[in-house]
């Protein structure tokens, strides 16, 4: 019951929907608990020869009110926790949508993508599932039961000891059985995740699987996925039969046990009719909280073994860390601000370092390429920056300011930082551009584009600036969405610009027209690169080379 404090945190701010939820099931048990006794008061006066035609007809009406009102506070009940049930389930995937916005890199590269969108899409029902089907309806079955239990026992004591003897029995069978049902769902759970992963990685490789002629290799890898999930699934469904047989037996027996002693009971004259009768409706209302509570246990173990894997994520320590007393970054500088990194060692792997002891400085201004062998760790000088990553040890400074001692927003604010993969999000052009500030005028994102060589071509698509690219959209060249992303560091305007491997992947037109676009923007500002290309690395005021495992590097 790990996840109870979980649910509690969730749903605590829907304090007066639930406390309407419980008004409204306390009053459909009542009426529940009196839908009987017209019945009853009918059977007993035609027995006794006092049913008149008047009193016939006031017992039905009373008999089709209850049962009306019974079925009308019901539904409201259930359109009040569907409603509270939904907004919980909001709560909770903004509370995962938050804590994937402030993902490191280094817990991002040890994520798959496709079990995080599992956890999101799937695994977070497990706390609306937990407030209705297992707190909720753990509470009213136990309330209902009680009240029931009293009202058995005022009326017949015999009758009520067979009944509440099937309640140990039941519970045994709930223990045996409930931790095992939790323990196959988790692992059905992780299977379908990695086949959610597999779908996840396919779609995002399928031009290399295709080009390589893989997808019959593929096919296998998700078919044995497949079958593991099949398998796992099938455990899992096959113990919760067995569960369920085992309660059928217990409601078996018990319903079995009240119906022979409800009859001698009747034949010894100890029970009339129509009490009997409202014994055997008490009956089938009496098992149905407990059916309610053996299923409960099945609910709980399956939604909690998903509420927990919410949970592992929600509970992770922030990283980066936050400052516990943060220092305010003093305006910029014209030129843009001092870089400097002491001693700073990174491995992705304690035992495989990336960088080892590097030492570099940027003076407010200058235009600094880093450059060296695949791997050596260049751009992963540019992540610790803004602190995409945090070195495992050494120090980073911005104007002379730990950057741990930042506020992450505040010192990712004065960074501009481009990709090496230039990136355009679902949306139209102008929005990609205003994406680091969504209030600039159409007039401010213009003039990036004018000042990012991107004006001339947004003008030529048939919707401008309002053409929608992103995922699925408009196809673009790399080089056109290259300038987009300059465009959108103009805008930003920050004092400190990070950019990896800008013209890597462009032609000579593409990569004239970037230069030219990066000569601009670097004015005023403090400039970090990863480049190798020869027209790229003109631009610059130094170059640095970066050897051995990133070391301190060699300047030129």
């Amino acid at each position: 019951m790990d996840w109870i404090p979980a649910v509690v945190r969730i749903y605590r701010g829907d304090w007066p929907r639930v406390v309407l939820a419980f008004l409204l099931a306390v009053l459909a048990t009542a009426a529940g608990l009196l839908k009987p006794w017209p019945l009853a008061q009918l059977v007993d006066g035609w027995g006794r020869g006092s049913g008149t035609p008047s009193e016939t007809s006031r017992w039905v009406g009373a008999l089709f009110g209850l049962y009306a009102l019974h079925a009308g506070l019901g539904a409201l009940l259930n359109l009040v926790l569907i409603d509270t049930g939904l907004r919980g389930l909001r709560r909770v995937r903004g509370a995962l949508f938050d804590w994937l916005l402030g993902l490191s890199r280094r817990r991002l590269l040890g994520s798959r993508a496709g079990d995080i969108l599992y956890r999101a899409t799937w695994d977070t029902f497990a706390f609306q599932t937990l407030f209705q089907h297992g707190v909720f309806t753990f509470l009213t079955a136990v309330g209902s039961l009680t009240a029931m239990s009293v009202i058995m026992w005022r009326l017949n004591r015999p009758l009520a000891l067979v009944a509440l003897a099937s309640i140990p029995p039941l519970l045994l069978v709930m223990r045996l059985f409930g931790k095992g049902i939790g323990g196959r769902a988790e692992a059905a759970q992780k299977a379908d995740s990695q086949l959610a992963s597999r779908f996840q990685q396919t779609v995002a490789h399928l031009p290399l699987i295709q080009g390589f002629t893989a997808e019959r290799g593929e096919a296998a890898h998700f078919q044995a996925e497949a079958d593991l999930a099949l398998q796992t699934r099938g455990h899992q469904h096959h113990f919760e039969l067995s569960y369920l047989a085992a309660v059928g037996i217990v409601f078996a027996a018990g319903t079995a046990g009240i119906v022979w002693f409800g009859s001698r009971e009747l034949a010894a004259g100890r029970l009339s009719l129509g009490t009997f009768l409202v014994f055997l409706a008490y009956l089938a209302q009496f098992y149905d909280p407990l059916q309610q509570l053996s299923n409960v246990g099945t609910t709980v173990s399956n939604a909690g073994a998903g509420a927990r894997r919410v949970i592992e994520l929600l509970e992770q320590e922030p990283e980066p860390r936050p400052p516990q007393n943060p220092v305010p970054l003093p305006p910029p500088a014209q030129g843009g601000r001092r870089i400097e990194f002491t001693d700073v060692s990174f491995g992705y792997e304690p035992s495989q370092p990336v960088l080892r002891h590097l030492s570099l400085t940027l003076e407010p201004g200058e235009t600094v390429a880093l450059v060296g062998p695949s791997g050596i760790g260049k751009s992963t000088v540019l992540h610790l920056l803004p602190r995409f990553l945090d070195p495992d040890s050494g120090i980073i400074t911005l104007d002379g300011i730990d950057i741990r001692n930042l506020r992450l927003n505040e010192l990712r604010k004065s960074i501009a930082w481009m990709p090496q993969e230039p990136v355009l999000l679902p949306g139209s052009i102008a929005e990609n551009i205003a994406f680091g500030r969504p209030t600039a005028s159409r007039q401010e994102i213009e003039a990036a584009a004018e000042a990012a060589q991107a004006h001339g071509f947004i003008q030529r698509l048939s919707a401008g600036y309002d053409t929608i690219v992103g995922d699925g959209a408009i196809h673009m060249s790399v080089g056109e969405k290259q300038r987009l992303n300059l465009a959108r560091a103009f805008l930003k305007d920050a004092p400190v610009l990070l950019l990896d491997e800008p013209t890597s992947a462009l032609d000579g037109e593409s990569e004239e027209l970037v230069l030219k676009a990066l000569v601009r923007l670097r004015q005023g500002r403090t400039t970090l690169m990863v480049a190798h290309r020869f027209n790229t690395l003109s631009i610059v005021d130094r170059t640095l080379r970066l050897e051995q495992h990133g070391r301190n590097p060699v300047g030129s």
